[in-house]
């Protein structure tokens, strides 16, 4: 009865690929125990959308990387990409979907199957995001199926061939974080690891776990970003990915003489050099300053300074302290209520001083610590907003 009803209960056995039918790019021998990716459907369509089942002989990560070795084993040369890795499976699919409306382009489906068996190891996603006066985005995301070491494999398979890696902490829990940390710094130390940038998306007021993934010790070829942001929808999760992107193509950021850099920071705004020079001469000049700085609001780092002998370790402390409280305010009050100007706090005999800078850019401000019984808060206020102009 279960056969005349459902058919063979065993695993389906697929025909190998007709030669003369099959195209090379459907068939990739891995070198790994023979694993490849044999394609056993093309073309199937739903509205815009490309769908194509794959078989997977044997290993899926170890196909996936014969692919890009063929493909992208120059990244220099390869086509611009980006990979989102979003393991609880809140934003990513829904960031594809949009940019695919967007831009009018199709997505791109690929669904890795056992040969066995048949069952879904994994799905991947692939839209292109078109760009005036530069190469197109390729933006690439997995939902993965697989479990355990496989489930990890597949998806550094994919990550480790782009220019960016995305990962979306979102929702998770300490200990999911932890284990995804450790996952993602051993995926860096391994040899097919080319993949130079890896930012990770954090929720507000992150400082705690911002700094516990900086202090990690990343591959000195990997350059490591954590943004805190309020991810409430796609667009906002594809603008802090782009925001990163653009940050990355461009190189060094701008800063002043006393500005401290290194491998693992986050992507602070691009500013003019002579601006910065103008805006920090300007602002320094202030009765009562003792030092102050340009920062980055998403994550509390110096982006330039000018203080005064022994004050800079001060001044770097402050200002992520004042930043983490200014996130705290945006993600208390939400998004009906406009953020703050500016916060003020009063620390001993010592004043600090934080304003947000948004013709400068959105995720720019600048603070200032000041001697209580010296300050001067109106004249202060007044050439941080001239000091703004100059990096309007």
């Amino acid at each position: 009865m279960l056969r005349t009803l459902f058919g063979e209960l065993a695993p389906r056995r697929v025909s190998p690929p007709d030669p003369q039918t099959t195209s090379p790019a459907a068939l990739h021998d891995s070198g790994h125990g023979g694993a490849a990716l044999r394609e056993r459907r093309t073309g199937v369509r739903s509205g815009r959308d490309v769908a194509t089942d794959v078989v997977v002989d044997a290993s899926p990560a170890a196909a996936m990387r014969a692919h890009f070795a063929a493909t992208r084993a120059d990244l220099d040369h390869a086509g611009a990409m980006i990979t989102l890795l979003d393991p609880s499976g809140l934003w990513a699919a829904q960031v594809i979907h949009a940019l695919s409306d967007a831009a009018s382009q199709p997505v791109e489906r690929v669904a890795l199957r056992e040969r066995g068996t048949l069952r879904t190891l994994a799905v991947i996603e692939r839209t292109v995001v078109p760009r005036h006066q530069s190469t197109p985005l390729k933006v690439y995301h997995a939902d993965i199926r697989a479990t355990g070491l496989e489930q990890e494999e597949i998806a550094n398979a994919l990550a480790e061939g782009s220019h960016l890696t995305a990962v979306v902490i979102g929702a998770m829990q300490p200990h999911a974080v932890m284990t995804l940390l450790r996952s993602m710094l051993a995926a860096t130390r391994q040899p097919e690891w080319r993949c130079p940038w890896l930012v990770f998306l954090l929720p507000p007021g992150s400082s705690g776990l911002r700094q516990r993934i900086l202090d990690q010790d990343w591959p000195a070829s990997v350059r490591v970003a954590a943004m805190a942001e309020s991810l409430t929808s796609a667009s906002s999760v594809w603008n802090t990915v782009l925001t990163a992107w653009e940050a990355s193509s461009a190189g060094p950021v701008a800063g002043g003489a006393s500005a401290e850099s290194s491998g693992n920071t986050d992507m602070a705004p691009l500013l003019q050099q002579d601006a910065v020079d103008r805006a920090l001469g300007l602002v320094s000049r202030t009765e009562g300053l003792l030092a102050c700085g340009l920062v980055n609001l998403a994550c509390g780092d110096l982006i330039a300074s000018d203080s005064r002998s022994g004050s800079q370790a001060t001044l770097a402390s402050m200002a992520a302290a004042m930043c983490a409280a200014h996130q705290a305010h945006v993600a208390t009050a939400g998004p009906d209520n406009p953020p703050p100007d500016e916060l003020l706090v009063t620390a001993g005999g010592n004043q600090v001083l934080l304003r947000t800078l948004p013709a400068a850019g959105a995720l720019v401000g600048m603070v200032a610590i000041l001697d209580r019984q010296q300050a001067n808060l109106a004249l202060l206020r007044f050439r941080m907003l001239e000091a703004e102009k100059h990096l309007a």
